[in-house]
């Protein structure tokens, strides 16, 4: 399987660049959802090169599990947006932050930055020596991850920041540690993440709705 997927590994890369990007320019939960699935489908892929299939398989399932939680989360809670009478949730126009040409710059920076550092030889994270793409990708979630943390007060988007942190920590660590127990405790972290983040965001956002309605 390592074989059939390694061509694809570059093109896991930008779309982890992407979706990362995406995760910190747009404040809209539902392309947040989208980013961070798109960050574990590529996450799954790239950790092929480095541990058997089983283990990335567990990757993707706590990946879209999480998604699952945080899409139940978010359409309970309207996306964050306001109701608005006759137009779906989902059908709203995507929300964009105030300060989008800071944020724009702030990921540019970070990209320049992320993938210099991952191209150097003499930085390369420990197991990832042979792998340029994984060391990379790893990187740039983890710098993706502190950026976005940075920026947000919100819980459901400082989840988005939070389980890309972790997952840029796992493509190190699987590295390092490529047991399935291992990577199968991380996953019950993330889950445990999201769960907390779903609830934070429901008790910010009731509370809020409450404040509206006296």
């Amino acid at each position: 399987m390592a074989t059939l997927l390694a061509p694809y590994t570059t093109l896991a890369l930008v779309a982890l660049l992407l979706a990362g990007g995406l995760l910190v320019v747009l404040s809209d939960w539902r392309a947040g959802i989208v980013a961070l699935l798109v960050e574990y489908g590529a996450t799954a892929l790239l950790l092929t090169q480095l541990v058997i299939g089983e283990v990335a398989l567990v990757k993707l399932i706590a990946g879209l599990l999480v998604t699952v939680i945080f899409m139940i989360t978010a359409w309970q809670l309207n996306f964050g947006r306001p109701a608005t009478p006759g137009v779906p949730a989902w059908q709203m126009r995507l929300e964009t932050p105030t300060a989008l040409p800071f944020r724009l710059m702030a990921v540019i920076m970070v990209v320049v930055s992320a993938l210099y550092v991952g191209g150097q030889p003499g930085l390369a994270l420990p197991g990832l020596d042979s792998g340029s793409s994984a060391n990379s990708a790893s990187y740039l979630l983890m710098a993706f991850g502190l950026l976005n943390l940075g920026l947000t007060e919100e819980p459901l988007s400082a989840g988005f920041g939070l389980l890309t942190l972790l997952l840029g920590f796992e493509i190190f660590y699987a590295a390092v540690e490529p047991s399935l127990a291992v990577v199968a405790l991380l996953a019950s972290v993330e889950l445990s993440v999201a769960l907390a983040v779903g609830y934070l965001a429901a008790l910010q956002h009731g509370y809020a709705r409450g404040e509206a309605r006296a």
